[in-house]
């Protein structure tokens, strides 16, 4: 018999907010430890709240859980970053190949994805400005109607997460980032199939070489 998971209570989607929050804006990086009784403080809850939100994250790859150690977030090797990011590009690409071109409603709820973003790098809120920027990109992913391939790239992004927020400061040149987001619209709006892959998948491609150089035989060992 198929089981399904209970919704969270409100004190717990609480606690998943914050740490959720916390892990976008870059505020917990990868590999450091979340203390209950701190979050718990923090969240104004108890401790069950607090570690049901942490196994639920940790079940959607966000956080990793030793025994008699803690939660941490997850934190990979070079060669798992590859894996990762590889994954991306492969499955990425696919759903660009595959994607219908957007309707004018829908380039215009992309368009306001980008404001959205803008606005919150400007207030100084990288958490809500990536999870807009993460939207944008999820939307124009789930343009493609593959429903498999659509579900396998959100959790690829929800896994590395941590690794954007400390690859790329989208606090520091906001004006700048806007820019990019338009020209990927740009070539939505064109239907340029070719183009708008060159400029969605850049982030992946720029990190994944990263990855193939540090574990190159010619690299330094990880440290």
């Amino acid at each position: 018999m198929a089981t399904f998971a209970r919704p969270a209570s409100r004190t717990t989607a609480k606690v998943l907010d914050a740490v959720r929050g916390a892990i976008v804006s870059g505020e917990l990086s990868p590999g450091e430890q979340l203390r209950q009784q701190v979050w718990a403080e923090r969240c104004g809850v108890s401790r069950p709240p607090v570690r049901e939100a942490l196994e639920i994250l940790s079940n959607e790859g966000l956080l990793t859980h030793g025994l008699n150690q803690g939660y941490f977030v997850a934190k990979f090797s070079n060669d798992e970053i590859e894996q990762l990011y590889t994954m991306r590009d492969l499955l990425e690409a696919e759903a660009l190949r595959t994607l219908e071109w957007p309707a004018p409603e829908m380039l215009a709820e992309l368009s306001a994805h980008v404001d959205r973003i803008e606005a919150n790098a400007l207030a100084g809120r990288p958490d809500l400005a990536r999870s807009a920027m993460a939207d944008f990109y999820l939307s124009i992913y789930r343009l493609c109607h593959r429903t498999l391939i659509i579900a396998e790239i959100e959790r690829l992004w929800a896994r590395t997460v941590s690794y954007r927020a400390h690859n790329y400061d989208i606090l520091a040149a906001p004006k700048e980032s806007t820019v990019q987001f338009r020209l990927i619209l740009d070539a939505l709006a064109a239907q340029d199939r070719e183009l708008l892959a060159e400029r969605l998948q850049r982030p992946v491609v720029t990190i994944l070489s990263r990855a193939r150089a540090a574990i190159s035989p010619t690299a330094a060992p990880d440290s």
